[in-house]
């Protein structure tokens, strides 16, 4: 499983991805280019492979699941061609405020009831008390990732790469 990062991105920082949704190749390059960015990746939050199980927990019926939980890892709109390759999801200022909202409410003991409810087919072979609390640990750090991006109006665009 790969790496799931969280950006914080003004509207050009946002343009700059949104121009390049549905051509992967550009999508990836231009990922980079945030990445790359200090700036930018000092917004960054990092949720490591723990991106699964949050979103399998929060939104098992993924694309069907309710607003705004879906959001915190699935966004509102996916932004990639190839679903095997890549997932690029984008939030714009209001959605982001949304879902912040929703993650100041949820509290530890939801998400673990959550996970714990999660669909044996989502599961994976890691799951059980130390992956639900690897994942409570990144939930922390994306409630504050989601608080500040609707203090400060920003796009959400989740990324990870196959």
């Amino acid at each position: 499983m790969e790496l799931g990062v969280h950006f914080r991105l003004n509207d050009d920082e946002a343009r700059r991805v949104l121009d390049a949704a549905g051509d992967d190749e550009r999508l990836h390059d231009v990922i980079g280019e945030l990445e790359a960015d200090d700036a930018i990746w000092q917004r960054a939050c990092e949720t490591d492979k723990a991106w699964d199980p949050i979103a399998c927990a929060l939104a098992p019926e993924g694309d069907d699941g309710e607003w705004p939980a879906r959001g915190v890892i699935g966004g509102a709109r996916a932004l990639q061609a190839d679903d095997e390759e890549c997932w690029v999801t984008h939030l714009d200022p209001g959605e982001a405020a949304e879902v912040a909202g929703y993650l100041a409410t949820l509290d530890d003991a939801t998400f673990a009831g959550a996970y714990r409810r999660m669909p044996d087919e989502l599961r994976n072979p890691e799951f059980g008390d130390d992956e639900q609390a690897y994942a409570l640990a990144m939930l922390a750090g994306l409630r504050e990732f989601f608080a500040a991006a609707a203090a400060d109006r920003q796009h959400v665009v989740f990324t990870v790469w196959g």
